[in-house]
């Protein structure tokens, strides 16, 4: 609102110099034409303690006046550039109407507010708003009046309102001797309730974690006294800005777990090959620790070369093997207990034995249908049968949902496509084609040939799989197509063709592109 008032009588000048320039205007004539320092905005947003400016510009006026809501006021001017303070323009005493032409409101009220200009003319007038809007004159009492209500939506201070919760229980923090003791490795809930002032972006700070969501769910790993804080702000195109800290009073009070140190998920494989174990709380940093940990990969030990905690994850232990693995290897992982890993709460590292280790897939793209098959749809010439694709929870390989496909028309083949769900393919990184098929009983289909296309229709390589007859029905068997195959091209426009030959219905699940990652 700094420079409104500045721009709001440059205006104002304007149009009467160009009136003064152009236009001798005769005394009867009459017009009706307002100005408001939100242009043409149908709601004029601003924050409160606040003002907007409105200037009506008709002509040939009988009587006129502004009306304003109680809880506002008119403002005197100069206001400058440098004033962020209106209270002292204020215009007392204070009044709700006025007729001055110019206006200067001052919104001391939240919520939507309302400024209303009624004016009177001896002719017939109307006022032409944007999009060919056209606001007509009524006629009362034999004169014309345009009675028209500006709405000023008034956004509130920002005023924090938030809720803590352990195990279910809300907990009081609102003042600085209230303590909220949390055993070292478990969660608190922090919930932002704020609705005063219309904040629409948030950042919870506590204990060296961050949080942007409305309800943060903060682990705590580190024993030691926290203090925690949100920020809060409101920002975007016309909305005034605003923002607003509140420190929490209360202090989290982190104390060693009275749980085990072990591990609390699953053992994976990164992209970068390191095997991944977590853990229920953070390590304290080490080193040496590689005896204690055995690999075996295809029931052979494998050497390793590191064990150490995850640079970007402190519950996370990165191990580290001296030679390559591949998607196709089985492997386990064990830990006998004998080390020196303990958490930053003290506690020592459980020993564990065999852990599976889920393999990297390498996937370039995979659909297991659970959002449906709306993208897939048949492939339709004059050289194929019909073919109905539909989603379906009649049969699932992983989760609830395959893809159906129903050749119910004997021919030489049929076949579906996905236009819509293009994928990136590197030049030389030779691919496989996998899928889960389950073959309904009666289906006659001697073969399967995946392909994949690029830019919709143009095929660019085929994966024939001519033994599906002697794929066992009404059950689900994983098929990948031995042949591998490098692309020419680095593109993102490569897309999923199957075809397939004879009749019945089949279910595909769980259809994916993956990189080549065997064991050679």
């Amino acid at each position: 609102m700094k420079n409104k008032l500045y721009l709001l009588v440059f205006i104002i000048m304007l149009v009467i110099a160009c009136s003064r320039d152009e236009y001798d205007e005769p005394n009867s004539f009459s017009d009706v034409s307002w100005y408001t320092s939100g242009f043409r905005d149908s709601i004029l947003n601003v924050n409160i303690n606040d003002y907007a400016s409105f200037s009506d510009l008709s002509q040939g006026v009988v009587s006129h006046k502004w009306t304003i809501e109680d809880g506002n006021y008119y403002l005197k001017g100069p206001i400058t550039n440098k004033d962020s303070i209106y209270d002292k323009f204020i215009i007392e005493p204070a009044v709700l109407e006025t007729d001055d032409k110019t206006v200067h409101v001052l919104f001391k009220k939240g919520g939507i507010q309302k400024v209303n200009l009624y004016n009177v003319f001896d002719q017939y007038v109307e006022f032409k708003g944007a999009d060919d809007f056209v606001f007509k004159s009524k006629e009362v009492d034999g004169r014309w009046v345009i009675d028209t209500t500006f709405l000023v939506d008034v956004y509130d201070t920002i005023v924090p309102k938030i809720l803590i919760r352990q195990d279910g229980n809300i907990i009081s923090h609102e003042s600085d001797s209230d303590v909220i003791t949390v055993e070292a490795g478990s969660a608190v809930e922090f919930v932002d309730v704020s609705t005063v002032g219309r904040p629409n972006t948030r950042l919870w700070q506590i204990a060296g974690e961050t949080n942007s969501d409305s309800l943060a769910t903060i682990q705590f790993n580190k024993l030691g006294e926290f203090k925690g804080s949100l920020n809060l702000s409101r920002t975007g195109e016309n909305v005034p800005a605003d923002f607003e800290k509140y420190n929490i009073p209360a202090t989290v009070k982190v104390i060693p777990s009275s749980l085990p140190f072990e591990v609390s998920g699953a053992v994976t494989e990164s992209e970068s090959q390191i095997i991944q174990v977590p853990f229920n709380g953070e390590f304290e940093s080490f080193s040496g620790q590689e005896s204690h940990f055995s690999v075996i990969v295809n029931d052979s030990p494998f050497t390793i070369a590191s064990v150490k905690v995850n640079t970007n994850d402190g519950t996370m232990l990165d191990i580290k093997l001296t030679d390559q693995i591949y998607r196709s290897d089985v492997i386990t992982v064990s830990y006998d207990g004998e080390g020196s890993l303990i958490s930053t709460d003290t506690r020592s590292a459980v020993g564990f034995s065999d852990l599976p280790v889920n393999m990297f897939q390498h996937e370039v793209i995979k659909f297991d249908f659970e959002s449906g098959a709306l993208n897939f749809v048949p492939k339709v010439n004059e050289n194929l049968s019909t073919t109905i694709i539909s989603s379906s929870t009649e049969q699932a390989a992983s989760g609830t949902m395959s893809l159906k496909v129903d050749a119910p028309v004997a021919g030489n083949f049929s076949a579906f496509i996905n236009y819509e769900d293009t994928f990136h393919l590197e030049a030389g990184v030779p691919v496989q084609y996998e899928y889960k098929l389950y073959k309904v009983d009666g289906a006659a289909i001697p073969f399967m040939a995946p392909w994949i296309n690029r830019g919709g229709d143009e095929t660019v390589t085929q994966f024939w799989h001519n033994d599906i007859a002697s794929v066992p029905s009404n059950t689900w068997v994983t098929i990948r197509v031995a042949k591998k195959w490098e692309a020419a091209n680095t593109a993102d426009d490569y897309n999923v063709y199957v075809r397939h030959g004879g009749k019945g219905v089949i279910y595909i699940d769980d259809l994916r592109i993956i990189e080549v990652d065997e064991r050679p």
